[in-house]
């Protein structure tokens, strides 16, 4: 296996590595679950019953369970009706009389039905239109005065719009015209510099006095600097001491050799993830704009160079990861370990021993 630390080959059992001296831990047993086979809800461990349905959880009902477990499994759940019971109802049923009293007392209350009221129905016909008779199971729809209001409102605008649009009556040329004949009679000065060519101008002064502020909001003051800084220096120490680095590692080791390209698949998804999220901190830290003079610029670097390691060690396995799946699944796999681990044995250990030389003394300060 590799070395979660060095990343140099040892035997699948040590317990410590030879070269860096680490300790080399298994990876954490996946904690398994117990679903409700009734509602589907996700029981703990220590659930003998579903919380949400009550039905019993999985294996519970044996022949050593309790009393009390069978009982709940008995009133958890609907009793399913056997041949015996079925063929006992045809029977009984078979055994009475069917006259026609007896079928009449077993149809249902005519009382209980929902009957429509005539009365109540007419009644409400003639207020709505006393001169039309009116289907009582198909009243007719009224239309709403505020939605009538709606659109006949929506109608008005967009007839002004096409109006202004069209411009059918050609009315909008002269009333353009008299609008830059105000605009001269009150800016004579316009006029005499060139009137258009002014506009443009002054427009183009506007676009770079603009431009010129977003870079300003963009530049950072040395506080906000140090901050920014600080954020980006931890997330490169945090992915190095998280769970992601490492169990993209354990995912290699376990997986690299796999004969189902499936399974090498999504054992390799953490690496290149791990990649990506320090791909995405070095481009924050090139797109930082620091003041002029700025007395951490060398900061920036120096976490720059930290997160590159980092994606230079993560970077390796990826690459050994596209050697492993580009072999089609099912296949032998043996054959192709050295083939597989020829981009982390060239990588080396030497982005490791950088990061962990420079990583304390590289953490940003206030200058």
């Amino acid at each position: 296996m590799i070395c979660p630390q060095c990343l140099k080959t040892i035997d699948d059992h040590a317990a410590v590595c030879p070269h860096c001296h680490a300790y080399v831990q298994a990876a954490p047993a996946r904690k398994s679950y117990v679903f409700c086979e009734g509602c589907g809800a996700r029981l703990s461990a220590s659930d003998r019953t579903c919380p949400k349905c009550g039905r019993p959880a999985p294996g519970i009902l044996s022949t050593d369970a309790a009393a009390s477990d069978l009982a709940a499994g008995k009133t958890a759940s609907f009793p399913k009706l056997t041949d015996v019971m079925l063929e006992g109802a045809r029977s009984g049923r078979s055994a009475r009389s069917s006259s026609v009293q007896d079928v009449l007392s077993e149809s249902l209350d005519p009382s209980a039905t929902n009957i429509l009221d005539r009365s109540e129905l007419d009644r409400k016909s003639k207020k709505r239109n006393p001169n039309r008779a009116e289907d009582p199971y198909h009243p007719r729809k009224i239309v709403s005065r505020r939605m009538l209001l709606a659109f006949s409102a929506m109608v008005v605008v967009a007839c002004a719009i096409a109006f202004v649009w069209f411009d059918p009556l050609g009315v909008m040329p002269g009333f353009y015209q008299s609008v830059r004949t105000s605009a001269q009679e009150s800016f004579p000065s316009r006029e005499g510099m060139g009137g258009a060519e002014q506009l443009a101008e002054d427009a183009e002064s506007d676009t770079q006095d603009e431009g010129s502020q977003t870079l300003e909001d963009q530049t950072l003051s040395d506080e906000a600097a140090l901050a920014e800084l600080t954020d980006l220096y931890e997330r490169v120490v945090a992915v190095n001491e998280g769970d992601a680095f490492a169990d993209a590692i354990d995912s290699f080791n376990g997986w690299y050799m796999a004969s189902s390209l499936q399974k090498r698949q999504d054992a390799s998804r953490g690496a290149y993830e791990v990649r990506d999220e320090l791909q995405g901190i070095i481009d924050e830290l090139d797109a930082l704009r620091l003041m002029e003079g700025s007395p951490y610029e060398a900061d920036r670097d120096n976490v720059r160079q930290l997160a590159q390691w980092m994606y230079e060690r993560i970077d390796a396995i990826c690459a050994s990861w596209d050697v492993s799946l580009g072999y089609p699944d099912g296949e032998s796999m043996g054959q192709h370990q050295d083939e597989i681990l020829a981009p982390m044995r060239e990588a080396g250990s030497s982005a490791l021993n950088s990061y962990y030389e420079h990583v304390t003394e590289w953490r940003p300060q206030e200058h």
